[in-house]
């Protein structure tokens, strides 16, 4: 079945929501540099995290939110962003709205760092206006584990993990040869810079940089995905069981 929220009629809907679908994933990312991947790669990776995700857990997928809170990749060219306050009041009322329709359960599958604080408010005006149920996924920190499991190193910001889900998405999205030129930041804790170094960003001396393996892409994706859909159903049961 299609499930696409947007690519149904409004009776489509109507014979699916609440009766046979009560929950629908939220994609949410930014626009900004991400070394040699696309300026969507905070989109594109929930995109394709969804659509995995949706029959597994019988979800529709409501349309995603590529405008976010970019800050210190906002130097670099095609990067943009909204306002905090705009992005929150902006993405709440699509939530709420989402509930609203006849959807119980929610799940917004972010790509970008920048919307942690901003989210959580989000989810919990939600449930105060609606009893709507969200979970929130800030995707490679919930599988950082298997990230180093995976790749024997941690990921970045344009690195192993973010190139990887990009690469098992599309790979016409990552152009390796444009990497040979960007010089990796390693970001050192205690510091903020602003504007950031480089699109290339590494949080452990050495590792993270990307790879260019499709073959070790998809594979790393299909541990990702699996990861994702089994902590989903978890939330889910222990829902079912508390509430």
């Amino acid at each position: 079945m299609n499930r696409f929220m947007a690519d149904l009629t409004y009776q489509d809907f109507k014979s699916l929501v609440p009766s046979e679908i009560d929950t629908v994933i939220l994609p949410v990312g930014t626009i900004e540099a991400h070394s040699c991947t696309n300026l969507g790669t905070d989109v594109t990776i929930p995109d394709f995290i969804a659509k995995n995700l949706a029959p597994e857990i019988q979800a529709l997928i409501a349309p995603s939110i590529p405008y976010g809170i970019t800050r210190t990749l906002r130097a670099f060219p095609g990067s943009m962003t909204v306002s905090p306050k705009s992005f929150e009041v902006y993405v709440g009322d699509v939530l709420i709205g989402l509930f609203k329709t006849g959807f119980k359960k929610a799940i917004i599958i972010n790509g970008h760092g920048g919307h942690y604080n901003e989210l959580k408010d989000i989810a919990l005006r939600a449930w105060e206006l609606t009893s709507g149920y969200t979970i929130i996924i800030h995707w490679w920190h919930l599988v950082e584990s298997l990230t180093m499991e995976f790749f024997g190193e941690s990921g970045g910001h344009g690195g192993i993990d973010e190139t990887a889900m990009v690469l098992a998405a599309d790979p016409n999205l990552v152009k390796p040869k444009q990497c040979e030129d960007i010089q990796p930041y390693l970001v050192r804790p205690g510091t903020y810079v602003f504007p950031n170094a480089a699109p290339l960003l590494l949080y452990k001396e050495g590792e993270g940089l990307p790879k260019f393996n499709e073959e070790l892409a998809k594979a790393y994706a299909n541990k990702v995905i699996d990861f994702i859909i089994n902590y989903v159903k978890d939330v889910f049961q222990a829902w079912e069981n508390n509430y």
